[in-house]
């Protein structure tokens, strides 16, 4: 554990010197990059060093060492062969990974090329790099410093596993471990059902919401193999250090090291990580005063590398003037497109309702149950039985917390009520689409009778919930959904007032009701839980926080892409876990133990074996010897220079490390990024419509490549600027032309 630390130390402290010596210098350099790997490993040392009088941990389990072969075969297969050259074709083993693959190879050589920092985003010109870039400035290092580039890619993938994998063992267990593994619901069951030409083994989660985590994330996400190790092991040192527990500890220092750089590794981690302490410290008095202490050391530098992760607030172009009277007060940059309101996640996704229509298409009598049946569908198919699982582990953590703890028949009522309830409200158009307020009176109510309706029903409802209290009537939880109501009439009062005074303000969505309600219950939670000392306090405050976190976002998206949620829903999973095999499963008989992990882990085994078999021979990214004749064509053009090209993921100038007007637009729309304005221009200059000089002056381009991937974007493109451009370089890959330089006449040739 001490040499995990130690290691993931070095790291970031490398990261961190290569940033702060970048932005000193202007751009990594060979230079840079010794002394900032010189330096991690100088501060890896001595975190090693620090660390080595703590008392070894005990030695894995029968099981744990089962869990770490499985673990270690996987990682081999995997990122041995995460890239690999065939022939003259760059290729990945994983489909997955060819977008993102890709992506990181830019990044990586965009930095190794010397983009002055902080860089404009290779992928979209026009604004600042947008991505918690830490792994690929690490591989940049390391290039910089004499490493092959795929070697490096292979080694930092290993070794990330490695220590994902060791993680895992001490956070959780090998319950935790195989939870991580073999994630899945039940859509492997589809193996009994499958024809004799579909293979047994094969990733049965790629098409649905919650994908197989190692191939999901693990692969294909770099700044996990930081992300992941360093924040298990930051909830491990918190759990010993602030409840008491027993376990390895890390120093304050490599503590705050790590927590204060995650925002450079990966900021959904920083997040999860940052909504764990603000609950902690709200749930544990005694701890108050540590977690102030970190939070306050750790303010300055992460919020620093927080700021550049989301590129400095300069994400998207600046807009265009559409008058002169702006010229006083320009309009700004439009935001990053991320936070939005989403209620349910993917349960409406294309293979929830396949699967429904295959089914309901065979017993047409059922199809009235549709959005009972979709909902099940979608929470059993990607989760299992692990819902379920949720009953007991709540009764378990929060009876010894709450005076009158949860009965487990109140428990199973309140879960068949949610599941009855919920797909109901979800096909209620009413309540999806209109306020809480017009829901409640009708939109056809004026303004002064609803403000008085809503005034006697608040008054009604807290009446009513404060005589049930005083009375100690055994109301079955009456009293509190009487104040739940009345504070959420009282809040959108609120919501409405605020109005009066900006237009703009939004007032309460209906479907909002159902997060306003899980706040204030978490909130309630926290509180009681305050108010005990000692073992209880861990798994309740833990389990509180990681399923009001799963909840959110269940209704929030956190990034353009919806999938992205998976990011930090899988840190509410790897929490949950442990807790879930201490008080609940291992208290179970054998026989049911066995058949529970079995049902939460079969798909997730098929699956992981698919998508990792030898069916797979590696998908190429890109031909080499069309990026290294693109390399060599511009090697004198400077690397700030933009170049109008094909928005493609493996387009031969984003690989070499150059900067486009515009890259994927799956990779834009993930990152955020609003790009209809530019793509606009774009296409009307490689189409070379009249004003085409104009739109190449809106977009700063001063270089155009025109290859084969162009004309088949752009097949009728009248390439006007052939007659107005010099063709600078040439050859199979395509032709590159200056915009800005006419060509030579003949009689001058």
């Amino acid at each position: 554990m001490n040499l995990l630390a130690a290691s993931l130390c070095a790291v970031a402290t490398s990261v961190l010197l290569g940033i702060l010596l970048g932005f000193l210098h202007g751009a990594l350099n060979a230079s840079i990059a010794m002394q900032s790997l010189l330096g991690g490993c100088a501060v890896g040392l001595l975190a090693w060093w620090l660390g080595r009088g703590q008392a070894p941990l005990p030695r894995p389990s029968r099981w744990g060492w089962v869990s770490i072969a499985f673990f270690g075969l996987f990682s081999l297969r995997a990122f041995l062969w995460l890239i690999f050259q065939d022939g003259d074709d760059l290729c990945v083993l994983s489909p997955n990974n060819l977008g993102d693959m890709a992506l990181h190879l830019t990044f990586i050589n965009y930095f190794t090329n010397g983009a002055p920092f902080w860089p404009d985003s290779p992928i979209f010109s026009a604004g600042k790099l947008t991505y918690a870039a830490g792994m690929d400035i690490f591989n940049s290092l390391l290039s910089l410093a004499g490493v092959d580039l795929t070697r490096g890619l292979i080694w930092t993938g290993l070794l990330g596993a490695f220590a994902t994998g060791f993680a895992l063992l001490r956070w959780g267990g090998a319950f935790t471990v195989a939870a991580f593994l073999f994630s899945g619901g039940l859509a492997g069951l589809a193996c009994a059902a499958s024809g004799p030409d579909l293979p047994f083994f094969r990733d049965y989660q790629s098409e649905w919401a919650w994908k197989n985590l190692p191939l999901a994330i693990l692969v294909t996400q770099r700044g996990f193999l930081f992300a992941l190790p360093a924040g298990l092991l930051l909830l491990g040192s918190w759990r010993a250090r602030l409840f008491g527990r027993d376990g390895w500890r890390l120093p304050f220092a490599g503590e705050l090291l790590l927590y204060a750089s995650m925002p450079a590794f990966h900021l959904h981690t920083f997040l999860v990580l940052s909504f764990m302490l603000a609950a902690f410290f709200v749930a544990h008095q005694p701890a108050r005063a540590r977690i102030a202490g970190l939070v306050a050391a750790a303010f300055i530098p992460a919020t620093a590398l927080a700021y550049l992760s989301v590129g400095m607030f300069k994400t998207n172009a600046e807009p265009l003037w559409q008058d002169m009277t702006q010229f006083e007060n320009p309009p700004a940059r439009p935001a990053i497109d991320s936070l939005g309101w989403q209620p349910g996640w993917m349960v409406n996704d294309r293979t929830t309702a396949e699967v429904w229509d295959s089914f309901a298409e065979q017993h047409p009598a059922m199809s009235r149950f549709a959005a009972h049946g979709k909902f099940l569908i979608f929470w059993l198919g990607n989760f299992g039985l692990l819902p379920l699982l949720l009953v007991p582990l709540l009764l378990a953590v929060l009876r010894p917390v709450l005076p009158r703890g949860p009965t487990p028949a109140l428990g199973w009522i309140l879960c068949a009520v949610v599941i009855v309830i919920t797909p109901l409200l979800g096909a209620w158009t009413s309540y999806q689409k209109e306020t809480f307020g017009d829901l409640l009176m009708g939109n056809t109510a004026s303004p002064e009778l609803r403000s008085v309706a809503v005034a006697l029903l608040v008054l009604a409802a807290v009446v009513g919930g404060i005589l049930l209290h005083r009375l100690n009537a055994r109301d079955f939880g009456l009293r509190w959904i009487l104040f739940a109501w009345a504070s959420l009439t009282v809040l959108d009062g609120l919501f409405a007032l605020f109005r009066i005074f900006d237009s703009s303000f939004p007032l309460l969505r209906a479907n909002a009701a159902p997060l306003i309600l899980a706040t204030f219950i978490f909130a309630a939670l926290l509180w009681r839980i305050s108010r005990q000392s000692g073992a209880l306090v861990w798994p309740a405050a833990s389990v509180a926080a990681a399923l009001f976190l799963f909840f959110l976002c269940c209704n929030i998206r956190f990034t353009n892409w919806d999938w992205d949620n998976t990011k930090l829903m899988l840190w509410a999973y790897l929490i949950i876990m442990p807790i879930l095999w201490e008080a609940v499963i291992l208290h179970w008989r054998v026989q049911t133990r066995a058949t529970v992990c079995v049902l939460l882990f079969f798909s997730g085994f098929l699956s992981l074996l698919g998508g990792i078999d030898d069916r797979h021979h590696g998908y190429s990214i890109t031909r080499l010897s069309t990026v290294e004749s693109v390399s060599a064509a511009v090697r004198k053009i400077p690397v700030t220079q933009p170049f109008a090209a094909q928005p493609n993921y493996n387009h031969p100038l984003l690989l070499s490390g150059r900067k486009t007007v515009m890259g994927y637009e799956g990779h834009l729309g993930s990152h955020g990024i609003q790009f209809a304005n530019v793509a606009d221009d774009l296409d009307a200059l490689m189409l070379g419509f009249p004003d085409w000089r104009l739109r190449a002056a809106r977009l700063g381009v001063r270089y155009l490549f025109y290859g084969p991937g162009e004309r088949e974007t752009w097949p009728n493109s009248y390439e006007s600027w052939r007659l107005s451009a010099t063709v600078i370089a040439s050859g199979e890959w395509g032709q590159l032309f200056d915009l800005e330089t006419p060509p030579v006449p003949l009689e001058e040739r």
